[in-house]
């Protein structure tokens, strides 16, 4: 084929060291290249065309193709450009298909890849797919289709913040365009500020509670060592003001050993509880030998799962004798009776299990009150 010989020519003219020939009616690139190994062979590579003049042109631009690439890198790959192209197109094309179970199915995948399978990682799943639920799963994936689903949320919710988010996760990850689409939705969120309840609120909360209920000690604790709610089962007092605890929050991480606080709430003298197991009286502050529903001795006896069920219970019960009380209204109000209890809002952190940030975001307008208050003071 003359047409051939003129390739060739032209490739031999490019600095091509290889010929275009062909083999039962296809065409081959034979030349001398170097493989992966390090050995110099000469290789007869099928340039994936039939032998006839149209696939000429395309036969040397994949020739091209590919000896840009040797040339680069010295070695022959082992994919062919035109093959890889070939690949990527089919994938790319089986993708635009993907309904949304199979999307959540490689979300899934992505999620545990290189993650530990604890009770805490397993919680988080159920929390993204709880999001992916919101999506009709025989359906196709399209960016229309996330855009509608989060659009169905409330305007500046929480709810409108986590559903673009984990979208959006699944979207990028199966290749969806347009990805800010769900970006414009994400409207402000500000969480609401509740009220945190004053150490005598708290006092008289705590004196008619039950001394024979299964949460008068967590509660107890709650209140008095500001600890996680999760973290109580673990919490020991020491006898010196202090109590080992678990800090469970700790993003994939197991949990640690902290040594907490005790800040007991403001009680008078005369104000005692009611012990109704003996019509024994005893301090607030000192409730007895410790009972707890869940006794966690070691951070390998620490799940998360068995956690929350026991704290679901434990805010069922605290609903039905405070309705307007939460648990994590006993650990804020422990954060704010610190501010003027403790010489550093550092160590109120560290007494907390998180971070000086955390602390300043959290409680910053009490600490900014208590600042004010202390320059006023010395101003008058």
């Amino acid at each position: 084929m003359e047409a051939l010989q003129t390739l060739n020519a032209a490739l031999k003219a490019r600095g091509v060291k290889a010929r275009v020939l062909i083999v039962k009616d296809r065409l081959f690139l034979r030349g001398t290249f170097i493989t992966s190994d390090g050995a110099k062979k000469e290789k007869k590579i099928p340039l994936g065309l039939p032998a006839n003049q149209s696939q000429l042109l395309e036969a040397e631009n994949r020739v091209i193709a590919l000896a840009s690439i040797v040339n680069s890198t010295g070695i022959l790959p082992s994919t062919m450009p035109w093959e890889a192209e070939k690949i990527e197109l089919q994938a790319a094309t089986k993708r635009k298909g993907l309904t949304v179970s199979e999307s959540v199915s490689e979300l899934e995948a992505d999620f545990w890849k290189g993650k530990v399978r604890t009770s805490a990682a397993e919680r988080t799943w159920e929390r993204l797919k709880a999001e992916t639920d919101r999506l009709p799963q025989a359906a196709t994936i399209t960016m229309d289709l996330l855009v509608a689903t989060a659009s169905k949320t409330k305007a500046g919710s929480r709810t409108r913040l986590e559903s673009c988010k984990v979208l959006k996760r699944l979207g990028k990850l199966v290749g969806l365009q347009d990805l800010d689409r769900l970006d414009e939705l994400r409207t402000p969120y500000e969480p609401s500020v509740r009220e945190v309840p004053s150490a005598e609120d708290v006092a008289d909360f705590l004196v008619t509670i039950d001394p024979d209920s299964t949460w008068w000690w967590p509660t107890w604790a709650l209140a008095t060592f500001g600890c996680r709610p999760a973290e109580t089962f673990s919490l020991v007092p020491n006898g010196d003001g202090t109590a080992r605890v678990l800090t469970v929050k700790r993003k994939g991480k197991d949990p640690t050993w902290r040594t907490a606080l005790a800040l007991p709430v403001a009680v008078k003298k005369e104000e005692l509880v009611d012990d109704l197991r003996g019509g024994d009286w005893i301090p607030l502050d000192l409730p007895g030998e410790r009972s707890v529903p869940w006794d966690v001795k070691s951070p390998t006896e620490y799940d998360s799962a068995t956690a929350k069920r026991h704290c679901d219970c434990w805010s069922g019960w605290l609903r039905r004798q405070h309705p307007t009380l939460q648990l994590y209204d006993l650990r804020h109000a422990w954060a704010i009776r610190s501010i003027s209890k403790l010489p550093s809002t550092s160590l109120a952190a560290k007494c907390m299990g998180h971070s000086i940030k955390t602390h300043h975001d959290s409680y910053h307008r009490w600490i900014d009150q208590a600042d004010i208050a202390a320059v006023a003071a010395t101003l008058n």
